[in-house]
């Protein structure tokens, strides 16, 4: 009985000892909760724009560390705002119901998005 219990308390414990900073919200239409502080560790959950994470780290190099849902892992900085953002699928729902995207769809599209790099050139 006691195995059972401690098999399942141990990840309450854990959880409970992440301290939220607060709470910031996706920016870009779809996004990855990353591994690791890199753009091609592997994916644990993708979000959609507006979607709220609980953020436990910042100032890790361009990277925040944040929980969603079940997951803990790390989201760049760009593409999260203080302020729950303004997003294409809440604005036009129809539309984006209507293109009837799968999850895996959705996934490559937050691949994309992490390959973006944002900035002005150094080249003339």
């Amino acid at each position: 009985m006691i195995k059972f219990l401690l098999l399942f308390l141990i990840p309450v414990v854990s959880f409970a000892d992440a301290k939220v900073i607060m709470v910031k919200y996706m920016n870009t239409p779809w996004g990855h909760v990353h591994q690791n502080s890199s753009r091609y560790s592997a994916s644990l959950t993708t979000v959609s724009c507006g979607h709220p994470l609980k953020v436990l780290e910042l100032n890790n190099k361009g990277w925040t560390k944040v929980i969603a849902g079940p997951y803990t892992g790390f989201v760049q900085e760009n593409n999260l705002v203080s302020k729950k953002p303004e997003c294409l699928q809440d604005k036009y729902p129809r539309f984006f119901d209507d293109l009837k995207l799968e999850i895996t769809q959705m996934y490559y599209w937050g691949k994309l998005y992490d390959q973006y790099v944002e900035g002005k050139s150094r080249l003339k």
